[in-house]
């Protein structure tokens, strides 16, 4: 039998709850041109008892212990037979055409320098983007463009940043790339893989069209020492592996001035000691950073004027009020007849028409 075109990787650890909703909208897809791997971090939910019992053809793979991110899906990549492999969180859902209409512009532009990113939505407020792509700012604090409404959202371009919640990459360009850092455990290391892909001449384009639902930070959570570490400590890796001295000097200032907020914000929050943990983690990870960092820029096609190019600019000080301003209640903003129908308990797993 020929390879599939997709092979659909999920990764899951403790997410049995969310698997119904995710597997589901995958094997309702119009497109079968696919494999679905599952990946499975050693969760104690019964999660592989049901995808055995439910979703049989699926091929499971039980890691011994949970590997995070990175490594979980560095293990599923290796047993993937597709030419694209399709990273989808097990907090999504996805619109019945998403794969057929990836696989229209895949079949235009055939080429293992190529990511597709399909446009996520908000699962409780599916008018609203939960991410179109991500963005990166100069002194290191990468963001998802969101809030936006999905209508504004049209249009097949390039952007810069690929968020792994629900990306396809070339198959041989993640073998290229080694796929994800693996030390980088969780957080950020989908902003490593698409700064690493650029960097030897990849493309990284949004599909509006293809439409994901989005829960967001279902597994993780929002709020926890555990994020705010990998976060903190991933962050510093990411420019000290990915950044031009160049870049690194000229916003040292600001990153200096974001860590004095950083500390403010996060020992307000009772995570004195996750910040600290995070500091000594990152300076310990400087050598072998400085190593892959060497690697990555011997190998590079582009020089530090390109490099800032793909870096959102921003005042600084207007943007660092958004640390310590509370955040917008999509509420707020949402037509009044969606939130007539959220108030009166009716379905929001629906995707806009």
């Amino acid at each position: 039998m020929k390879n599939p075109l997709f092979s659909i990787l999920v990764l899951n650890y403790n997410g049995k709850h969310l698997l119904p909703d995710c597997l589901n909208s995958i094997s309702n897809q119009n497109f079968n041109d696919y494999e679905l791997v599952i990946i499975d971090n050693n969760s104690g939910d019964g999660s592989t008892t049901y995808i055995r019992e439910n979703f049989p053809k699926a091929k499971l793979m039980e890691n011994p212990e949970n590997f995070g991110f990175a490594k979980g899906n560095n293990a599923g990549i290796k047993v993937c037979k597709g030419e694209w492999i399709f990273f989808l969180n097990n907090d999504t859902v996805l619109e019945q055409d998403c794969l057929e209409l990836l696989f229209k512009h895949i079949e235009n532009r055939k080429s293992e320098q190529l990511v597709f990113v399909p446009l996520m939505l908000k699962a409780d407020f599916p008018e609203y983007v939960d991410s179109a792509g991500d963005m990166l700012y100069p002194w290191g604090y990468a963001y998802k463009y969101e809030n936006e409404s999905a209508s504004e959202f049209s249009e097949f371009k390039e952007i810069n940043f690929a968020c792994c919640g629900a990306a396809v990459f070339n198959r041989e360009l993640l073998e290229k790339l080694n796929g994800f850092d693996e030390d980088f455990f969780l957080y950020y290391e989908d902003i490593d893989l698409s700064l690493r892909a650029k960097r030897l001449g990849a493309k990284i384009f949004l599909v509006p069209q293809a439409k994901v639902l989005h829960k967001g930070s279902a597994t993780v959570g929002k709020k926890n020492s555990h994020r705010l570490y990998y976060i903190e400590r991933n962050r510093f890796w990411t420019k000290l592996k990915n950044f031009p001295f160049s870049t690194l000097l000229k916003y040292a200032p600001h990153s200096f001035i974001c860590s004095l907020f950083s500390l403010a914000i996060w020992t307000k929050r009772g995570f004195l000691g996750s910040w600290l943990k995070s500091r000594f983690a990152m300076m310990f990870g400087i050598p072998k950073m400085l190593r892959k960092r060497r690697k990555i820029f011997a190998e590079s096609k582009i020089n530090a004027k390109e490099f800032e190019k793909w870096l959102r600019k921003e005042k600084f000080f207007k943007w660092l009020r958004t640390l310590v301003s509370p955040p917008i209640n999509i509420k707020r903003r949402i037509a009044p007849d969606i939130e007539n129908q959220i108030q009166n308990g009716n379905s929001v797993f629906k995707f806009p028409k």
